[in-house]
């Protein structure tokens, strides 16, 4: 009887050992396994860089004088994401080889705050098919410009070359307004022969220069865009004045500029201050129109002024 139990402990000691054996087998063979299925051979990229940029042909064509301040690119190859990246670029990494269609979308900065980044619904993407070689560098030169959709006339647009028709400039005293020839700091090709200053007379004259006309624009969250070169002595707020069904419905605005003495660029988005007039015009039924403004914003008093060109109210 104990030599069976012997036996027996002898056989469940072996069983033991022999499953403790298989299952180390078991654990190496899986980590063995596993390694190799997480860790694939690297692929080795191809690479694509943009150092600059074309622009529509200055000019007075149908888009009067482009002005831009594209910042950065919104990549795509195959219709995959690639990032964005700020202009130049340097050297991106694609995982693709051979034929490969690169799309390039145009950023910038809405509201001239770096934050908020995006790409500008009104500038067609550049579209091109390069062949791609493992570990070069293609070198790609996008071309950009308007949609073929908001060719001038835009849904407003002053440029001040003929005339400042169209334009509202003061809400206080006496705001004088002056067609004036560009020179110095900016090229007359880039930005047109003339431009308009605003300037006041008294310590009760305030600024403000809106289209003089108020028009529908959308209030569903579509972009709506004011984009404008300026500069000026004194801030200047931005923002929307409302009527629905001819009844004036107040004034919205979020966007301060800085004073400015040099000639700045500025993409602003007004489809916020739109949208929040989208219930009050659904409850009436009836269809809300506003006219933009840019007002100073500063103690108003004899001196301050604002220069003011290529203005394009885009939705």
């Amino acid at each position: 009887m104990p030599q069976k139990l012997k036996t027996a402990e002898v056989s469940k000691t072996l069983l033991s050992r022999i499953f403790v054996k298989q299952v180390v087998i078991l654990v190496v063979f899986g980590l063995a396994y596993s390694c190799s299925y997480f860790d694939p051979e690297v692929e080795i990229p191809s690479y694509i860089q943009i150092d600059t940029f074309s622009f529509q042909s200055p000019g007075p064509d149908s888009t009067g004088f482009p002005t831009q301040k594209i910042s950065e690119v919104w990549l795509y190859a195959n219709n995959q994401v690639l990032g964005v990246y700020e202009l130049p670029t340097g050297k991106i990494p694609v995982l693709a080889s051979g034929k490969t269609n690169i799309t390039v979308q145009a950023g910038v900065y809405t509201d001239g705050v770096r934050k908020n980044r995006v790409y500008y619904p009104f500038y067609r993407a550049f579209e091109t098919e390069v062949v791609l070689e493992k570990e070069k560098t293609t070198q790609i030169l996008p071309h950009f410009s308007y949609t073929a959709q908001k060719k001038k006339p835009f849904n407003y647009f002053q440029d001040f070359e003929s005339s400042d028709s169209g334009t509202s400039r003061g809400v206080n005293g006496t705001v004088y307004i002056d067609r004036l020839l560009h020179s110095g700091d900016v090229t007359v090709s880039q930005f047109g022969n003339r431009y308009a200053r605003l300037s006041t007379s008294s310590a009760s004259d305030v600024i403000e220069f809106s289209n003089n006309a108020y028009v529908p624009m959308p209030v569903n969250g579509n972009p709506v865009y004011l984009e404008f070169d300026y500069k000026s002595t004194c801030s200047i707020y931005v923002g929307v004045h409302c009527t629905i069904g001819g009844v004036a419905q107040g004034s919205v605005g979020d966007l301060v500029l800085n004073a400015n003495e040099k000639w700045t660029k500025i993409y602003v988005s007004l489809s916020e201050e739109t949208n929040k007039f989208s219930a009050e015009a659904s409850l009436q039924r009836k269809q809300a129109k506003f006219r933009f403004f840019l007002k100073t914003l500063t103690e108003p008093g004899a001196g301050n002024n604002l220069c003011i060109d290529n203005v394009r109210l885009i939705y």
